[in-house]
């Protein structure tokens, strides 16, 4: 009999696992991958993002009204920081952004195992969950075990090929709770337009809105990887979450691109005026290869109406104001998003509705807890979820009793 038994052993798993251990409670660690941790060795391209200084409940989102965000206000960034330098991981902060000291995602994976392993706390790997009948007896392929009670930070649906196939989601359900219905988040965008294939393969510092039936949705600045079915970067990964439902309640979702961020309207006009007079001969997509690419200002042009082979002398304020226009805000159409494969996290899960926030156990059954992308919240890119996976993992290891 443990007194404890986590299911899930990414982060927030482990986390919970760490903390009831250190409380003295007799913790088993299950986990169906053949290794613990494996999504944390593919976060931020291997050098583990692993939190953000600048932390901001409107960094994160839930289909739920609950306070959730003081669960991260209990262990924020600087509590996660002390916590892993306390077991041997040295961190680094840079413009906010807080990686390990050396870079690589495996030092964080190291630091976890190694106190997991320290505390003596039981891994049980490769071993998947069959049935769980409250109170708790947990059935798996290779054995039967009895516990106290029960986390369940199993992950969600994303990036399946680390181990995240949303089976949490139905353990979840069969002990009582609701799930909202995931959608892949911090994901690309497909778009309808078919100049994309002409402009695939560019990266451009660009604003990218959406908007929904009108109304400003979201926005955000930062490199736009132009691809040949849409658009993708970390700008587009953070107004992707709202995309994916709006067109799948049959929303009217547009994305407008600012390519010269920071420009004001008539600078703009100014410049191209500049660039015009002083190159007549030339034609009009040449010129403009002193401020973008090729491709994109061939498409900027079409796009515009306007005859790219015509020699800039020919120039008219009509036609400066179309390409200005065109800068910045050019207008595309999202109809899907890349699927849970690509996404880095999911939006949905466990309704928090159901979750009392101050200690993560259930309202429904006694002795169960959540944590981690189980649970119906997602961040921003920049560490904002694996800071939720450790603030959640951490109460609900603490096992609460209100």
């Amino acid at each position: 009999m443990y007194d404890v038994t986590i299911i899930g052993a990414g982060p927030a798993g482990m986390m919970s696992a760490i903390t009831a251990a250190k409380n003295g409670r007799k913790v088993c660690l299950i986990e169906h991958n053949d290794r613990p941790g494996k999504k944390i060795l593919v976060t931020g391209n291997g050098k583990c993002n692993i939190t953000n200084m600048d932390m901001a409940s409107s960094y994160y989102r839930s289909n739920s009204r609950e306070s959730y965000f003081s669960v991260i206000e209990q262990f924020g960034p600087k509590e996660l920081r002390d916590f892993l330098l306390g077991i041997g991981l040295m961190t680094k902060e840079k413009n906010g952004y807080v990686y390990p000291f050396s870079d690589q995602a495996s030092s964080v994976l190291d630091a976890l195992k190694n106190e997991i392993s320290r505390l003596r706390i039981t891994l049980m790997t490769n071993t998947n969950i069959k049935k769980i009948i409250p109170s708790f007896i947990i059935y798996t392929d290779k054995d039967t075990i009895e516990t106290k009670n029960l986390i369940l930070a199993c992950g969600s649906k994303c990036a399946a090929k680390t181990g995240s196939d949303g089976s949490g989601y139905e353990l979840a359900k069969s002990l009582g709770h609701s799930i909202i219905t995931p959608i892949p988040a911090l994901v690309q965008i497909k778009c309808k337009e078919k100049f994309f294939k002409e402009m695939s393969g560019v990266r451009i510092t660009a604003t990218v809105t959406l908007t929904v039936d009108g109304t400003k949705i979201d926005a955000d600045t930062g490199e736009l990887q132009l691809t040949d079915y849409g658009i993708s970067g970390i700008p587009v990964f953070q107004i992707s979450r709202f995309i994916k439902r709006e067109l799948d309640n049959r929303k009217n979702a547009l994305v407008h691109i600012n390519f010269m961020p920071g420009y004001k309207d008539k600078e703009i006009k100014r410049l191209l005026t500049d660039i015009f007079n002083c190159n007549p001969k030339i034609d009009y997509i040449s010129a403009l290869n002193g401020i973008f690419n090729r491709k994109v200002a061939s498409v900027i042009l079409n796009e515009a109406g306007i005859d790219k082979g015509r020699p800039c002398r020919e120039f008219t304020n009509d036609i400066i104001n179309r390409i200005c226009h065109n800068i910045q805000d050019f207008v595309v159409t999202p109809y899907d998003t890349n699927g849970f494969e690509n996404a880095q996290v999911c939006a949905g899960g466990v309704n928090l509705d159901e979750i009392n926030l101050n200690t993560m156990e259930s309202k429904i059954t006694k002795n169960l807890f959540f944590a981690g992308e189980i649970l119906d919240v997602d961040g921003k890119c920049g560490g904002y979820n694996l800071q939720w996976a450790f603030s959640s993992g951490r109460l609900a290891g603490l096992m609460r009793r209100e």
